[in-house]
């Protein structure tokens, strides 16, 4: 049997997330990282709020922060680090997944 390592933030990214979640008003809830079919190259990243667990679903902590992730992209995910990056044009959440071949050309999608 494999043991997954999991998904895990950088302390940058999870203290974005907390900061979220406080505005948001759930600062108890957990953050969601998936996949989803999409895009030119097979699969996207998503990234939602998650107030309660569904079956299947895989539980990671870092830095304080509850990272939720759904069984079957916990398999893509595994490994995956988020971070999260502010520059004067642009600021969101970037993934460095080891299981990631390719991305398309616009950086919306990725290959495993």
């Amino acid at each position: 049997m494999t043991t997954l390592q999991g998904v895990s933030l950088t302390e940058r990214a999870a203290r974005q997330a907390k900061n979220m979640l406080a505005k948001r008003g759930t600062p108890e809830a957990a953050i969601r990282i998936g996949t989803t079919t999409a895009g030119c190259s097979g699969f996207s990243y998503k990234l939602e709020y998650a107030d309660q667990l569904d079956t299947g679903d895989q539980v990671f902590e870092s830095f304080g922060v509850r990272v939720v992730v759904d069984g079957k992209s916990a398999l893509i995910l595994d490994g995956t680090l988020v971070d999260f990056e502010s520059t004067p044009f642009k600021s969101g959440f970037k993934f460095s997944n080891p299981k990631e071949k390719e991305r398309c050309g616009c950086g919306e999608s990725f290959k495993v």
